[in-house]
């Protein structure tokens, strides 16, 4: 006879299986969904079963991966606006490098020690330079740091928040608005995941910004000496070829990044806004630059010396100059908008004398309605004028040819 078992003890044992069983599909459970707002290449990821198979598998409020041109690649929700926590910290320091020396200094304020939160460890009364409170504010995250470049610029951190505003204006930053320099949730303070996108390719043009946000510490000098300080951007020194660029988190933001990195010659932005957890946004970031550049990369369109046709020379009866591709064209190709095509439009003719390399056309190269190249083509040999007698015979035969028909030209030939 099996023991009897008390009622308190089977609804434990009760509830204990069931949590293991919603544990176990938790593991089953994929780690993200495909959104509405969801979008490859522009296209809706929700109305495509193609991309929806192979779209990136992220979990995140808004988000967006772009090109060195601004080519969007993938997004979500990429216009809505958001708090953006201290990825604001890039404008921040795009308007302290276009107003001021990175050799100036300033002296840290009370005030801006009492912003609190991030921080770099700065004091008040310490003077360094403004290239030293950059890599404060851009690898460690100080707040304390971005407040005291905005007193320096600015003449008050208000001041200086118009500057941030009337720079997000001139780079047509409709969505953007800024209260602080540090980022602090705070009313009316948001962007987008498409705009942080344009700041921060605009920011990375700058090269006191870009070599900065690619260190993987500084030294900060302090009472103890100088203290190293790690980049609050794990993908730095970890991920192959990250260059940049921005962490974030508020409770209002989430935990952000702004992630770029560079292989084979392309440099792709990634933003994140919105992650779970601290190391979800750096996960985040490497599966969508990951995805990115396994589907965007340089692919060789046209060889230099391949031939598309063939020009008439104009001065003779059956003579053509081979149309050569001038150069390789190599650019970089997002796979999933579709086949690539090639359009050659050549001269009708070219007068001799013609010399190798001279342009007799162009090749043109388009994915859907997006031009991918335009290319040169050139003559692939040297034609001479012709001879004073030979001329004269080309004139006779012409002449008769044009009475009883015939050909006056040789014909242009079309790949």
């Amino acid at each position: 006879m099996s023991p009897s078992v008390d009622p308190s003890t089977f609804k434990k044992r009760l509830l204990r299986v069931f949590i293991l069983g919603l544990l176990a599909l938790s593991f089953i459970a994929p780690s993200a969904t495909v959104l509405a707002s969801d979008l490859v290449g522009g296209a809706s990821v929700a109305t495509s079963p193609e991309l929806e198979s192979v779209v990136p598998d992220v979990a995140m409020r808004a988000g967006i991966l772009v090109t060195p041109d601004g080519r969007e690649l993938w997004s979500r929700s990429a216009d809505e606006q958001r708090a953006m926590a201290s990825t604001t910290k890039i404008m921040t320091a795009v308007v302290v490098l276009e107003n001021a020396s990175l050799d100036e200094t300033l002296t840290v304020s009370r005030r801006a020690v009492a912003i609190g939160e991030s921080a770099a460890g700065l004091k008040p009364g310490d003077v360094l330079t403004v290239s030293d409170a950059l890599d404060a504010m851009l690898v460690k995250s100080g707040n304390e740091a971005a407040q005291a470049l905005a007193e320096h610029v600015g003449g008050t951190a208000d001041r200086f928040v118009e500057m941030m505003n009337a720079k997000a204006a001139e780079l047509g930053l409709t969505d953007t608005s800024f209260t602080n320099p540090h980022g602090l949730d705070a009313q009316g303070h948001h962007t987008t995941a498409s705009e942080l996108s344009i700041l921060t390719r605009y920011a990375m043009s700058k090269d006191p910004f870009r070599r900065a946000v690619g260190l993987t510490q500084i030294d900060l000098d302090g009472d103890g000496g100088a203290a190293p300080l790690p980049n609050s951007n794990l993908l730095i020194g970890e991920y192959i070829g990250a260059t940049g660029v921005k962490t974030g988190w508020t409770s209002r933001a989430g935990y952000c990044l702004v992630a770029t990195a560079t292989r084979n010659g392309v440099e792709l932005t990634a933003v994140v806004l919105g992650a779970s957890n601290e190391n979800t946004r750096f996960d985040q970031a490497r599966t969508l630059l990951d995805w990115g550049f396994e589907h965007y990369r340089p692919r060789i369109l046209a060889s230099a010396e391949e031939t598309l046709g063939a020009v008439p020379v104009t001065d003779y009866l059956d003579v053509t100059v081979p149309a050569l591709v001038a150069k390789d064209s190599r650019v970089p190709v997002f796979d999933l908008d579709g086949e690539i095509e090639r359009s050659v439009t050549l001269d009708p003719g070219i007068a001799a004398p013609v010399a190798k390399g001279d342009r007799i056309g162009t090749l043109t190269l388009t994915q859907g309605s997006r031009m991918l190249a335009q290319v040169e083509l050139v003559a692939g040999t040297d034609v001479p004028r012709p001879g004073v007698f030979e001329r004269a015979w080309i004139g006779v035969v012409r002449a008769w040819r044009s009475v009883v028909g015939g050909q006056l030209t040789a014909e242009p030939v079309l790949p």
